[in-house]
């Protein structure tokens, strides 16, 4: 009985170890509506095509918030810098925002979606 302890608690603690590592994929997944971040997205790079501006603050807080709920879940199955460079995404996006420029937005808007997909491979 002790024998079987000894090897099964390090296994298993070796298993729930490679579980988190791999569960990226399916924790950067929506849990409701308010945490889906590629729907945010897309949304605002319609509104920032028609130049809305009042719209793609609206979404910019809103993906902002989005996001600030997914990290702190996928923190430990993804690489930091992945999740920093969707903070960096993020953060210029909102630069892009106050001078309303159509194409820096729409530039950092594509590149968090190359980031987002990215995030767990």
């Amino acid at each position: 009985m002790k024998k079987l302890f000894r090897y099964f608690i390090p296994i298993a603690g070796l298993a729930i170890f490679v579980v988190i590592m791999l569960s990226g994929e399916y924790l950067k997944k929506p849990l409701d509506a308010s945490e889906d971040v590629m729907s945010f997205v897309s949304t605002t790079i319609e509104d920032t095509k028609v130049e809305d501006w009042t719209k793609v603050k609206e979404d910019v807080y809103n993906l902002e918030h989005a996001w600030n709920r997914i990290a702190p879940r996928i923190q430990f199955s993804v690489e930091r810098d992945e999740i920093y460079n969707i903070g960096i995404n993020i953060a210029r996006l909102k630069g892009a925002l106050t001078s309303e420029d159509k194409s820096s937005a729409l530039i950092e808007l594509y590149e968090l979606i190359e980031n987002w997909n990215e995030l767990s491979k």
